[in-house]
């Protein structure tokens, strides 16, 4: 999920914590399009266990000029890197809304820019 970026406006320290969800023997998300609630309590409560691996890392800083949403990046990137994670600009709500005008606006731009380059 996007960070939200009132966390990263007040001018605080970010503690930052990667964690990331081990699925072997149960799966922690729930896939609310594809299983009910009960079906997904079920599953959670007849797993085996819920394993994670969890990452303290340092406490960061936002830099001089640096605005929060660059900020927030930042910290994303760096809890993707810890997480073995791929680092990409997008809300995981995607799959239940509709994109962002402006992202899709961005992506249009980007691929007819490489039509133009091939």
């Amino acid at each position: 999920m996007q960070f939200k970026k009132g966390s990263f406006e007040v001018g605080g320290v970010i503690y930052p914590v990667a964690i990331k969800y081990d699925p072997r023997f149960g799966d922690a998300f729930w896939n609310s399009s594809k299983y009910s609630m009960m079906q997904y309590l079920y599953m959670m409560m007849t797993s085996w266990a819920i394993v994670c691996d969890v990452w303290y890392l340092p406490p960061m800083y936002r830099q001089e000029g640096e605005s929060a949403i660059d900020f927030a990046n930042r910290v994303k990137g760096v809890i993707a890197k810890q997480g073995g994670l791929v680092d990409l600009v997008w809300d995981g709500q995607l799959k239940r809304m509709k994109p962002k005008k402006e992202w899709r606006e961005i992506q249009q731009i980007e691929f007819a820019n490489r039509l133009k380059s091939d």
